[in-house]
């Protein structure tokens, strides 16, 4: 008698260890981390700059480098040419959207952020990504591309996550390539700019769709990309949130 009653109560002990008090056995996952992870913000880094500029020359390889540093979730470098070799009349459209006046190079961290003219050293340029990163975000973004028989079709969601709410906002990308040991390798070839979604006032928690169909994209492997949500209204010109597509 005495040994069945030892053994029913180790069989008690048994289930009690499994299940916990509420008689349920956790599921995996469950009771550590529960819930999405916290949203942190994604640095657009646009650097203006253009060939045969000597002080471009030098700033270049260190964003490049601190593009390989980082991942695609934390800083996103592009490289725009306002006026030379890689030119297109959208870069030089959004440097002067910006109102960029001195030439280039022009380093923009997350739109017009304690953005850097002229050379600059890697710790500066570290610091200022890292600023940015320390930033609470104020929008969820999430996209994806389909190829399509006339071009590219990016769908996506925007949320505002703060407490606020967020007014003249635009949705917008840019594609990008990497033109090897001659060129830039983050080179701007196109931006979205007749394509943008405006969107005109996000209440918190609210959450808009989009969808931009670019006719004539052909999307190939050189090719990489990001969708950018910006404030569009002057002064404050910054970049919210941004994703990489490759």
């Amino acid at each position: 008698m005495k040994k069945i009653i030892i053994i029913l109560i180790i069989g008690i002990l048994v289930i009690f260890t499994m299940t916990g008090c509420d008689g349920i056995i956790p599921g995996e996952g469950e009771g550590e981390g529960e819930g999405e992870p916290e949203p942190k913000v994604t640095v657009l880094v646009e650097a203006y700059v253009a060939l045969g500029c000597p002080h471009c020359a030098k700033v270049e390889p260190i964003l490049e480098n601190l593009a390989m540093e980082y991942s695609r979730d934390e800083m996103i470098l592009v490289e725009l040419d306002p006026w030379t070799d890689y030119f297109t009349s959208e870069t030089y459209q959004r440097y002067q959207w910006y109102g960029l006046t001195g030439g280039v190079p022009q380093i923009l961290f997350n739109g017009l952020n304690n953005n850097i003219q002229g050379v600059s050293t890697y710790s500066v340029i570290k610091n200022r990504i890292e600023a940015q990163l320390a930033t609470t975000p104020t929008i969820k973004l999430e996209a994806s591309r389909t190829a399509s028989i006339s071009g590219t079709v990016i769908t996506g969601k925007v949320k505002n996550i703060s407490n606020e709410t967020l007014t003249y906002l635009v949705v917008n990308g840019m594609v990008f390539k990497n033109r090897g040991m001659t060129g830039f390798r983050y080179s701007v070839t196109d931006i979205f700019e007749e394509e943008k979604v405006v969107i005109s006032s996000l209440a918190p928690g609210e959450e808009k769709s989009f969808t931009m169909t670019i006719e004539g994209l052909n999307w190939t492997a050189q090719n990489d990309g990001v969708i950018f949500v910006q404030s569009s209204a002057h002064p404050k010109k910054l970049i919210r949130q941004s994703v990489f597509l490759d």
